[in-house]
């Protein structure tokens, strides 16, 4: 009978050591699962398709092409100035055709003049 009594003790020690390491188990796995939820909306929050760095891209990116549209549109505008200006007014047309291509009237000779070298060895 005591070794009966032995027995039932060694057992109900061994079934509470092996239900506190099962509750230890289930407890570290629910912080492992936890821990890992939480890496993983950190992750969704910062680096996802909607994340933090890629929207900050977009912004960029955005404010890049809004630059580049009005440099576009302001280009264009003085473009069609300078069209404009060079359908209707002879004396534009005259000076470019001066300053940019070397033009000039039959009873004109055109100097080019070159600037003295200078002594510091820059061209």
């Amino acid at each position: 009978m005591a070794r009966t009594e032995s027995r039932k003790m060694v057992t109900r020690q061994l079934v509470t050591r092996l239900a506190e390491h099962e509750r230890g188990f289930k407890r570290k796995t629910l912080r492992f699962l936890a821990y890992l939820a939480v890496f993983y909306l950190v992750y969704l929050f910062c680096a996802g398709d909607y994340g933090l760095f890629r929207i900050n891209r977009l912004y960029r990116q955005r404010d890049t092409l809004e630059r580049e549209y009005r440099a576009t549109v302001t280009e264009a505008a003085d473009l069609s100035f300078r069209l404009r200006r060079i359908q209707t007014d002879s004396h534009y047309l005259e000076w470019l055709a001066r300053t940019r291509y070397g033009f000039s009237r039959p009873d004109e000779t055109i100097y080019h003049i070159k600037p003295p070298a200078r002594q510091d060895g820059h061209p």
